[in-house]
């Protein structure tokens, strides 16, 4: 590639080969602020790599030319590298920034990333996935490299082999129980020629056939780009813009996540967003830029929807908006940290966007311990509990999301609004209205009249509440809220408490040989059995029968007030286990009942 010194706009198409393009991964090539995260999964790497061993077309990459002079204002700008080793949880949130040499030609991607991004993790570095089963803030995250089986053919024979499973050092692993044999791919990639495997590894005349086809499928791999030259930052993002928005590649989201990226000139979007991401991930939840597009839109858009039109006028004055808008987005997340969910319990997060309406519109601080905000606190808990068991934002949720503002906000025609009502944050092309602030009737949170307008969406049957009581299962996602609408005057931040089972697990095998079944054992681990109760008399009551537990706990005290309020009916003798059990999900079906209304 030879410099060219004019600023003459200017497209063409070149290509390079496969080891060429990854050498100027390693700097030459960048990515600019603008650009989205890397999102790609194992499999769908995977395959790229059988896409490239059967000779398919590796798809055509969109870059931008630049040279970093002296003068040159993109010095000012944020270029990031290629991942070489991504981590599932840390990756998108620790990319490394880049800083320019000066009088240095780059190659700006602007459509290509997942691929060549694709090419570096098989390639030369490596892939760490949550692992299976475990909650996502969970800290083992495994690492994966890419590799081939070589021992007979396979429709795809590339996979991505846990490090931990096939302790290997010597790069090649062989599956004495399948029979399989498997070859690193980086190992074939960085050899000379195929055959300098076979001797070192013991290839057979096919395994050496395999191998060899593939080494001259990578070696003989163009990467085909076309280069444009002579663009400023705001043209090139416009062109990034308008390449991905044709398309479903790109999430909306990702695209209006650009155009704030490029657009605001005081605040550097891309580490601001990551910065508010890890702050949230620390109090246990997992957001994205996703996330905090559709909030700015919920707060302040006349769509919720993510959509382009009227979006670059808008976004200038949401920079303004941005630092009360990061403190209002924290206050909600600590809020739903101190009724002790976090993101397992969570599940989906359009349902704390009417939250974040509320704590944002009236500038409430500290919500999560402010004495003056207590009765909006538990009002709060009540109605996203609900929500979460109703799953009233799930499926096609925006349109549930404008139901729920508007029970906030008042409409007006746009054209109807005088000069003076205009605010520079709406723009009248982006909708035929224009939402305006909170009204200023609202001074509690508007729980009852979020369910009115949701209608039937507010619904649950009884049939269902009799399943969430005798279904679910202790620590499953739904115990948690089902447990703290059983009990909601349980301060969940200033005690610890833990799911309890009133009859021990323990126990099992001594109730009565009529009910200890094994079709019996997932009602036993229910609801039906389970308490909130604080850590340490959980630990005290240990293994101990629930008749001998409760006549120890109210020696000197009212029973009756105790057993009312561990919403425990008075049939405590195993041998009446059967009875215990069709009182207390009478119980607590009436009582959740009541709850969700």
């Amino acid at each position: 590639m030879n410099r060219i010194l004019t600023m003459k706009k200017t497209s063409k198409h070149n290509s390079e080969p496969l080891a060429t393009a990854l050498n100027y991964l390693s700097g030459r090539y960048v990515l600019p602020s603008f650009q989205r995260d890397y999102v790609w999964k194992m499999e769908q790497i995977e395959e790229l790599f059988n896409s490239i061993y059967r000779g398919y077309p590796f798809g055509t990459m969109l870059l931008w030319r630049i040279n970093s002079n002296g003068e040159s204002p993109l010095l000012n700008e944020t270029f990031y590298q290629f991942l070489f080793h991504y981590h599932e949880e840390k990756s998108n949130r620790a990319q490394n920034k880049i800083s320019l040499l000066p009088n240095v030609d780059y190659w700006v991607v602007l459509d290509g990333q997942q691929r060549l991004t694709s090419l570096n993790i098989g390639l030369l570095g490596s892939y760490s996935k949550r692992a299976r089963y475990q909650r996502k803030d969970n800290p083992d995250y495994p690492e994966y490299k890419l590799y081939m089986l070589i021992s007979h053919d396979a429709e795809n024979p590339f996979k991505f082999l846990k490090l931990s499973d096939i302790n290997t050092v010597s790069d090649i692993f062989i599956d004495k129980a399948k029979g399989e044999k498997w070859l690193l791919v980086k190992r074939i990639f960085m050899a000379d020629k195929a055959r300098d495997l076979v001797r070192h590894f013991n290839l057979s005349y096919d395994e050496e056939d395999r191998v060899a086809n593939f080494k001259d499928a990578l070696d003989n791999l163009k990467i085909e780009f076309s280069e444009m030259t002579g663009f400023d930052y705001n043209e090139a993002t416009k062109v990034f813009v308008k390449v991905n928005s044709g398309g479903t590649v790109l999430a909306m989201s990702d695209i209006l996540n650009s155009i704030i990226v490029s657009t605001w000139k005081t605040e550097k979007a891309k580490e601001a967003f990551k910065d508010l991401i890890e702050n949230v991930a620390n109090m246990g939840f997992s957001i994205n830029t996703n996330y905090i597009v559709k909030s700015i839109l919920f707060l302040h858009h006349a769509d919720v929807r993510s959509q382009i039109q009227g979006f670059e006028d808008f976004v200038v004055g949401i920079e303004k908006k941005w630092p009360d808008i990061k403190i209002a987005i924290i206050e909600t997340f600590s809020l739903l940290k101190s009724y002790g969910l976090n993101h397992s319990t969570l599940g989906g997060y359009n349902v704390t966007l009417p939250i974040l309406y509320y704590i944002y519109h009236r500038h409430i601080q500290n919500p999560a311990t402010a004495a003056s905000f207590a009765k909006d606190k538990q009002e709060i808990k009540k109605w996203l509990l609900s929500a979460i068991l109703m799953k009233v934002f799930g499926g096609s949720s925006d349109s549930t999301l404008r139901t729920v503002r508007s029970v906030f906000t008042e409409k007006k025609d746009t054209q109807k609004l005088n000069a003076d009502d205009m605010n520079p944050l709406y723009s009248p092309s982006a909708s035929d209205f224009v939402i305006l602030p909170m009204k200023q009737g609202i001074t509690s949170f508007p729980s009852i009249e979020m369910k009115q307008a949701l209608g039937d969406e507010w619904y649950i049957s009884d049939g269902t509440i009799a399943k969430l009581v005798t279904e679910t299962q202790k620590g499953d996602r739904y115990s948690l809220p089902i447990l703290s609408l059983l009990y909601p005057d349980y301060d969940l931040t200033a005690v610890e408490y833990e799911q309890d089972h009133l009859h021990p697990m323990a126990r099992y095998q001594q109730l009565p040989s009529g009910f200890a079944t094994k079709e019996n054992k997932p009602l036993y681990n229910s609801i039906v059995n389970l308490q909130l109760l604080q850590k340490t008399p959980n630990i005290q009551k240990g293994d101990k029968p629930l008749k001998d537990w409760v006549n120890e706990q109210t020696q000197g005290k009212d029973k009756k007030t105790f057993l009312d309020e561990h919403l425990i009916p008075d049939v405590l003798d195993e041998k009446d286990i059967a009875d215990f059990f069709d009182k207390r999900k009478e119980l607590l079906v009436e009582k959740l009942q009541n709850a969700l209304k």
